[in-house]
């Protein structure tokens, strides 16, 4: 671990934290497109949506954000935890 350039490696672990972020950002994007064009689809042709239902899809839609935020962390996590141990940027 003598021969790290520690530089280099904050360096590319700052920008593998940046991709991480984008990667979840873009997840909660496209995951809350797909909900509101589902229920843009349906009000559109005249549906009636029950208040069950929306509060059901709010629910699954903050899951999905949250566990799709755990594991972005954890590979974040596990990144800097290993990235000195199997030399990840070398």
């Amino acid at each position: 671990m003598s021969n790290i350039d520690e530089a280099k490696y904050k360096k590319w672990f700052t920008l593998d934290s940046i991709l991480i972020l984008f990667m979840w950002s873009f997840l909660v994007v496209s995951e809350t497109f797909v909900t509101y064009t589902i229920l843009n689809a349906a009000i559109s042709r005249g549906l009636e949506i029950p208040t069950v239902l929306l509060a059901a899809f709010v629910i699954i839609l903050c899951l999905m954000f949250f566990i799709n935020g755990m594991a972005c962390l954890n590979v974040w996590k596990s990144i800097k935890q290993h990235m000195y141990e199997f030399e990840y940027y070398d």
